[in-house]
């Protein structure tokens, strides 16, 4: 990707998430009612002769990792920065977006060589601001404190870690980066006036249709500078042309940015979920093989719907999302200890069977999924919830 479409810092009041097109969002809502009133049209391919790509092939058109350019914009907003020991300011403050599952700034941190403050276990959250031993912040060089959200739970006492590493960045000398997930950001602002001692919190620009577009494509791009076709099942459009201006043709990008809310990886995510294959050994329709007559590699594009709360305990499961957005991810445990509800392992296994959360094997730690934080957004907030910036 080009860094003229890299994304820019912005003031985090400043975020605003692409909208959907308005002429889009009414043929929506039309087609909804339309396929209720009298079936659904007939597309240009029917999904039964599709099947999803392989994980091999959705790697080689949408590889990993899911952070994509925000590792090189990382290095184009913070390198020079970080290498002058009189750079000013002295702390600044990244707030990333959620659902990002790779450790994104940690990456970046790790890969140019700067220091590391890992996260405390969660186990010694509540001992180590009473005992005194918090790390020592001193050193040379740019300090790198990826993900403010490790270092507190919301229980009783469950603040004071923070509150105390807060207390020792307003005084160290040397300088430091600070990430924290914006859900977390808004809770810890409230609860240990997080912004008194990292002032002027910065975020990335929302990633927009033709920004998407360009990653998309240059992710797609094979070793002999052949791009993969993507078309969408309804009318075969090609959905990564643009016009003269470089804008996309079609809308279907823009739906995709205004849906993710700009997130690069909630937008990644979906995207791999949408791509399909033609399978067996039946011919494509006329419609569908005069569309795709001169492409080098065809892949469709399908739409992906919302998947839907658990319709008996939305309540329940409403707090229990909650919780794992503030803290980036929680055990069966640590979920018992930061809800007013004890006793929540059947919420969390019908979270992960409708796709709603991942729980990762060994470790117990279950997260909001990132195709899923969508609707799991629109819910928390059409219920009242307190929630991020982003």
């Amino acid at each position: 990707m080009d860094a003229v479409n890299l994304p820019q810092l912005i003031a985090l009041s400043d975020y605003t998430a692409p909208t959907m097109p308005t002429e889009q969002a009414f043929r929506a809502i039309w087609a909804r009612l339309k396929r209720r009133m009298s079936g659904p049209e007939d597309p240009l391919l029917q999904h039964s002769g599709l099947d999803q790509a392989s994980l091999a092939m959705i790697d080689d058109l949408a590889n990993p990792p899911d952070s994509g350019p925000l590792l090189q914009a990382f290095e184009e907003q913070f390198g020079e920065w970080s290498r002058d020991a009189d750079a000013l300011p002295r702390l600044r403050t990244i707030v990333i977006p959620p659902c990002d599952t790779t450790g994104t700034l940690a990456i970046w941190a790790q890969t140019h060589g700067h220091a590391l403050l890992p996260e405390p276990s969660r186990i010694d959250l509540t001992s180590l601001a009473g005992t005194g031993k918090l790390p020592d912040l001193t050193g040379d060089g740019l300090l790198v404190i990826p993900r403010l959200e490790q270092w507190f739970l919301r229980e009783r006492n469950g603040l004071h870690t923070v509150r105390s590493l807060l207390s020792e960045l307003a005084r160290t000398e040397r300088r430091c980066l600070v990430g924290c997930d914006s859900w977390a950001w808004r809770f810890i602002v409230k609860g240990a006036s997080a912004d008194l001692a990292l002032p002027r919190p910065q975020t990335f620009e929302p990633f927009d249709a033709r920004r998407l577009r360009d990653w998309f494509a240059t992710l797609a791009r094979d070793s002999g500078g052949v791009t993969a076709t993507f078309r969408l099942t309804e009318n075969g459009e090609d959905v990564l042309a643009c016009d003269d201006d470089g804008e996309p043709r079609n809308a279907h990008l823009r739906q995709l940015a205004a849906r993710s809310g700009g997130i690069p990886w909630v937008a990644w995510h979906l995207w791999r979920a949408s791509l399909k294959v033609s399978v067996g050994e039946e011919p494509l329709s006329d419609r569908a093989a005069g569309a795709t007559a001169g492409d080098a590699r065809t892949v469709w594009v399908v739409g992906i719907d919302d998947v839907e709360l658990p319709p008996s305990n939305e309540d329940r499961s409403l707090l229990v999302l909650q919780a794992l957005l503030i803290h980036g991810g929680l055990t069966s445990d640590e979920i018992d200890a930061v809800l007013p509800t004890t006793g929540e392992p059947d919420m969390l296994a019908a979270l992960v069977t409708t796709g709603h959360l991942q729980r990762e094997q060994g470790s117990g730690w279950h997260h909001v999924s990132p195709t899923a934080y969508p609707p799991i957004r629109k819910a928390l907030k059409a219920a009242g919830f307190p929630s991020g910036a982003i």
